[in-house]
This record gives structure tokens, sequence and C-alpha cells, in this order.
């Protein structure tokens, strides 16, 4: 990621950024798609610090597994894990991405999910400014861009789930199938 070292620079000087926080507004609808999905294994890619795992306990509300975790402006996060995994969700990380990166982003997602795949994306302008002076959020776009980014590489046709919110608030469900014959 072009940016990734403004992140690194950015966590490394603000304690409570990247804590995980932005999980607890998608909460119920994960919890929902890990239970629905009787996932046992999960990846959650763009962690941040992970913090909410260890300080909340917030992975009680899919019955305690706890997922391996990825952010690469996160040193003990940097690695990231092979899979395959039943789930991966990814909750205020694409708007972060370049959009150039997004292609490749989703393909690493996509390639490690065996059951589902859940974005929780933001559509609006972040409150965080990088070091250099730019938002942290550089991708803003339309829950319709964001699908045909989607459909684009979900090749396998991974049962997904996308939530959008802010300037586009949207909840779409794509190939309901391949979770009903997967389950």
């Amino acid at each position: 990621m072009k940016n990734i070292e403004l992140y690194k620079q950015h966590h490394k000087e603000n304690e409570i950024y990247g804590n995980g926080g932005a999980l607890k507004f998608h909460l119920r609808l994960l919890a929902d798609v890990i239970l629905e999905t009787k996932s046992k294994t999960l990846l959650d890619y763009g962690s941040g610090k992970g913090s909410i795992y260890y300080d909340r306990s917030i992975q009680k509300h899919w019955g305690g597994i706890m997922p391996s975790l990825y952010d690469p402006a996160v040193p003990e996060f940097e690695k990231l894990p092979d899979g395959p995994f039943d789930g991966v969700y990814s909750i205020d990380v694409m708007e972060h991405i370049p959009h150039e990166e997004v292609p490749e982003v989703l393909e690493q997602i996509f390639d490690r999910a065996e059951r589902f795949v859940f974005l929780g994306i933001a559509t609006d302008v972040s409150k965080t400014i990088l070091p250099n002076g730019e938002n942290a959020h550089c991708t803003v776009e339309s829950t319709d861009w964001w699908e045909k980014q989607i459909l684009g590489v979900n090749g396998l046709g991974i049962y997904t789930q996308l939530h959008t919110y802010g300037k586009w608030n949207d909840y779409r469900i794509y190939n309901d199938e391949h979770f009903l014959n997967n389950i």
C-alpha cells in the first residue's frame, strides 16, 4: 500500500487510532453472518491494533472465536495470514486503500475466504488527516462503485455482505446460493 508508512506513523503517534472501534457499528450484522455460516475460523483484514478484542472481548458476540488479525500498519499484525478462513471481514479499511490497489486488496480478501466475506465501507471523508496532510479516506465512492469492484474479483461466488455508510448508506448481499449450498 503506497501510504503504509503514513499509517504506521499515525498509529504510533495516536494511541486510540485503529483500536477497532468501527466494528461495534457492524457488530450485529457481522455476528449474524458468522453464526449463520457456522464459521469457526476468521480473519479480521485491517484489524488495526485489535484492542477491541482484548479490551472488550467483542468476539463473545459470535461464540468467542478469536479471529486472526492482519494490519500492515501495525507491526505485530503486519504479516498477512495465508488462510483459508471460513470468513473474512474488513471494516473501515477499503476506503483507506488507493483506487489502483482496491482490486488487489479485494483479491487478497476473497482468496482467503471459504464461506463468507463481510465488508463495512465508509463512503465519506474521514475526520483523520494523515501526517502528509491528506485525508485518510482516499477512496470515497458510491455503493454501486464498490459493488462493481467486488463482483469483479469474486470469481468463486463467495457469499458476501456489503454495508456502506456515510454519503451512501446501503446494505447488499451477493451469492446467497453459495451460502445455502455450503453450510
